[in-house]
């Protein structure tokens, strides 16, 4: 067995995580589960009343729970807690911005420490405070709503041990509602609503693609979803259209694609030809795509070069015999086409946002696994790859490994470090902004 099966292994036996998480929310499930065992805290009666109880109708002005720790410190290593440090950030659009960040009354008692939801309508120059007391992960999947996913134990010895409750917000995380899901389906997408998974039943369960109103705090299964095994949702802007990843059905378990431009009522899937992505027993193929304007993609596949074991591209011990596939579709979607010949792109185990698509369609993918990071573009539709400096974009943001950039839309691109937020208008070129608030 190689080393690739070995971490496909272990991320199978470990927690499934929600869909539409950054690396923030895997920390927070380990960190909460440990603050619960050491220090008994209960969440406030608000939030217990509506996670426990399961009232889905009710809003929520300020969910409480043991607070979300921050990504990784300088050095790689272990968090460190400390008043104003930025855990997460999320964009609606290139004005609209939200950061979630610690704040600690006390520096000498981190268990007093809560994470708190901030918010910016010009850009990031200045920021108010949103909601005091944020318990889960923060995205802003549609223009108008925020999508808040907290974490619930599972009463069912059966299940997974965490439930993920969804609440959204329409007032830019001001208060918060509990989404109901129903069981009725529907046969696209509501204007201004998106596509999610369901949480799983089990740990092996595939994903199950619904969609969630915001209007209304509702979710219902989609009534036509793609013939393959669905993995995920693509994090897409929702003017690019609904994006999915999964795995064929004809025993091959070959990745594929599907994307929908009327919000789900149709579907265009590619499934990716096996003499070009061969699959054995002992290899575990992810595929990683990325769009901003739903028409413009790449899929990085990683998949096994017996024949070579050094090959031109960086390698280490690690991704010895393997080779990173690259695709491009210019019609969103509907076809692809094998690009990256040079094979020029470092080969490792690429996963869900480590690659975006900046202004003009170049393509700028976070080439390593471990620091120090860097980032590669290829400006020639994939043909090649190369190392970029990122103008005005912190160290610390390749330093902590937080190099995610999301992407609300052309021209709104936004990632973080510890100490502050950057955006930029083009995914090259950045602006720093710092999150202060009145204490």
């Amino acid at each position: 067995m190689n080393q690739m099966r070995a971490r496909f292994d272990e991320a199978a036996a470990a927690d499934a995580p929600p869909s539409r998480l950054t690396a923030d929310a895997v920390y927070a499930a380990a960190f909460q589960r440990r603050r619960r065992r050491v220090t008994g805290l209960a969440v406030s009666a608000v939030a217990l009343a509506a996670l426990v109880a399961g009232v889905g109708t009710g809003v929520l002005g300020a969910p409480s729970d043991p607070p979300a720790p921050p990504a990784q410190s300088a050095d790689g290593g272990p968090p460190g807690i400390r008043d104003g440090a930025v855990l997460s950030v999320a964009a609606a659009d290139a004005e609209h911005l939200y950061a979630k960040v610690w704040a600690c009354p006390d520096p000498g008692d981190p268990q007093r420490c809560t994470a708190q939801l901030t918010g910016s309508d010009d850009g990031g120059r200045n920021w108010t405070l949103r909601s005091p007391d944020v318990a889960g992960d923060v995205s802003a999947p549609a223009p108008g709503s925020l999508l808040m996913t907290v974490e619930k134990d599972n009463d069912d010895p059966q299940g997974p041990k965490l439930l993920h409750v969804p609440w959204v917000s329409r007032d830019g995380g001001r208060s918060w509602t509990q989404v109901v899901a129903g069981t009725a389906p529907v046969a696209q997408v509501p204007a201004g609503g998106w596509l999610q998974c369901a949480d799983p039943q089990r740990l092996d369960d595939a994903c199950r693609p619904v969609a969630v109103d915001p209007a209304t705090a509702r979710s219902a299964p989609l009534a036509t979803v793609p013939d393959l095994r669905i993995e995920g949702v693509v994090d897409v802007p929702a003017a690019g259209g609904l994006w999915l990843t999964g795995r064929s059905l004809d025993g091959a378990h070959r990745p594929a694609v599907a994307v929908s431009h009327d919000r789900g009522l149709t579907w265009s899937v590619h499934v990716f030809a096996r003499t070009e992505t061969e699959v054995d027993d002992g290899f575990f193929v992810y595929g990683v795509p990325a769009s901003t304007d739903g028409v413009t993609g790449y899929m990085i596949i990683t998949a096994p070069d017996p024949a070579d074991t050094t090959g031109v591209g960086p390698t280490t011990l690690a991704t010895a015999g393997i080779k990173t596939v690259v695709y491009r579709t210019g019609d969103g979607g509907q076809t692809w086409e094998r690009v990256h010949r040079t094979q020029t792109l470092p080969r490792r185990n690429y996963q869900p946002g480590d690659a975006y698509v900046a202004a003009g369609g170049s393509h700028v993918v976070r080439g390593s696994d471990n620091p120090p990071y860097r980032w590669y573009a290829s400006g020639d539709g994939g043909q090649s790859y190369h190392p970029v400096d990122q103008a005005g974009l912190g160290d610390g943001v390749l330093r902590t490994g937080n190099s995610r950039v999301l992407v609300a839309g052309p021209g709104a691109y936004l990632t973080f470090d510890e100490d502050a937020v950057y955006r930029s208008t083009d995914g090259l070129h950045w602006t720093r902004a710092v999150v202060r608030l009145p204490r």
